[in-house]
């Protein structure tokens, strides 16, 4: 079972990392490019003129990735509290099936692996952004922007377990016993 759920884990984990790569190098090029910074991509990698002008790219590289990984986890959010399947209003289905996007409304192994995914990555790079903040390699308020969001968004995330537990636990009292129902043709 663990294997199962390791697998599904990774094959959720290859588009997020493939966009916050992505978008980190779309985002170094863009930038160098707008604020008129020369650079030089080699076999050793990115080469700029001088650190300050290191310091402003990646510094706002990051930002981009921060921004990526917001509208990431916002969909995530978004999905947990609006479309979970424990949760959502009978409305919202009937209308999420008139338009054919039934696909939206998700159980909580799908939110909550998704979540888990983008939230990973949201603290990989909160880590590596203190490293490279403590190391002067980023302005301090990038650090600051990604330690609020992984604040944020983990107490979302944290509101929306403790919501499906108590809706679980008050489950719990409802009785299977079907002996005094009404069976079909028996008070006929």
């Amino acid at each position: 079972m663990l294997s199962k759920i390791l697998i599904r884990l990774i094959d959720k984990a290859i588009i997020p990392a493939t966009l916050l790569l992505a978008s980190r190098i779309i985002s170094i090029i863009l930038i160098s490019k707008y604020l008129g910074i020369d650079f030089k991509i080699t076999q050793d990698g990115l080469i700029l003129q001088n650190s300050y002008d290191y310091l402003k790219v990646n510094s706002y590289s990051i930002l981009f990735m921060v921004v990526v990984l917001v509208i990431g986890l916002g969909y995530v959010v978004v999905k947990a509290l609006l479309f979970h399947s424990s949760h959502i209003k009978p409305a919202t289905t009937a209308k999420l099936f008139s338009i054919k996007a039934q696909s939206l409304i998700q159980n909580s192994y799908e939110i909550y692996t998704q979540g888990s995914v983008w939230l990973s990555y949201s603290y990989l790079l909160l880590i590596l952004t203190a490293v490279m903040a403590m190391s002067n390699l980023v302005y301090p308020w990038v650090f600051y922007s990604i330690l609020g969001v992984s604040i944020l968004v983990t107490l979302i995330f944290i509101f929306d377990a403790e919501e499906e537990i108590k809706m679980k636990k008050n489950e719990e009292w409802l009785d299977d016993d079907q002996k005094y129902l009404e069976k079909p043709g028996e008070l006929e």
